[in-house]
């Protein structure tokens, strides 16, 4: 609309113009107007607003030393796992966050919603916990892998991971190409 306004308004010719009395023609401009170039109708996207940093809260001790959950996902999963609220993880509180894990990941697991995660089932799932041979980890036989069960084989199955990274880099260090 307003290109047509521009343009209109070059020819000299007004838009949406009232009548007057004065009926006397007004002299056309003895040079047109240049007309604006307009690229977009749209008005440019706007940026958010960049987060202000908050402000670092002081640790168990008093220090201003920042806390885990300053530290992004990480330090997110670090404050969930620090149950006591020290700012460190024992042993106990690492080997709870584990067990809810492992309980979790068996309960997404069991498609069929029985309540029991069957070698089958684990085999079909997918990701990078892939296990070459689900049903060495029902070390009881009885059909149904425990959260202990799938606990104990995800950190074998971690281990072994490491163990080929480590082979990996080694080999690379080796042998630079």
């Amino acid at each position: 609309m307003k290109r047509i306004a521009v343009l209109l308004a070059g020819l000299g010719l007004a838009l949406g113009a009232c009548k007057t009395t004065d009926s006397t023609p007004q002299p056309a401009p003895s040079e047109p107007t240049p007309t604006p170039t307009v690229r977009s109708a749209r008005p440019a996207p706007a940026l958010p607003a960049p987060a202000l940093p908050a402000a670092p809260a002081a640790s168990a001790d008093g220090s201003d030393r920042p806390t885990p959950a300053d530290r992004g996902w990480r330090g997110d999963r670090m404050a969930r796992m620090d149950k006591d609220g020290d700012g460190k993880i024992s042993d106990e509180e690492r080997e709870a966050a584990m067990k809810e894990r492992s309980e979790r990941m068996r309960q997404r697991y069991d498609t069929n919603g029985d309540g029991k995660l069957t070698p089958e089932e684990l085999a079909a799932t997918k990701g990078r916990m892939k296990f070459d041979d689900p049903a060495a980890l029902d070390t009881n036989h009885d059909g149904d892998i425990s959260a202990d069960e799938l606990q104990a084989g995800i950190q074998a199955r971690r281990q072994e991971l490491r163990s080929e990274h480590m082979k990996d880099r080694l080999d690379r260090a080796r042998d630079p190409q």
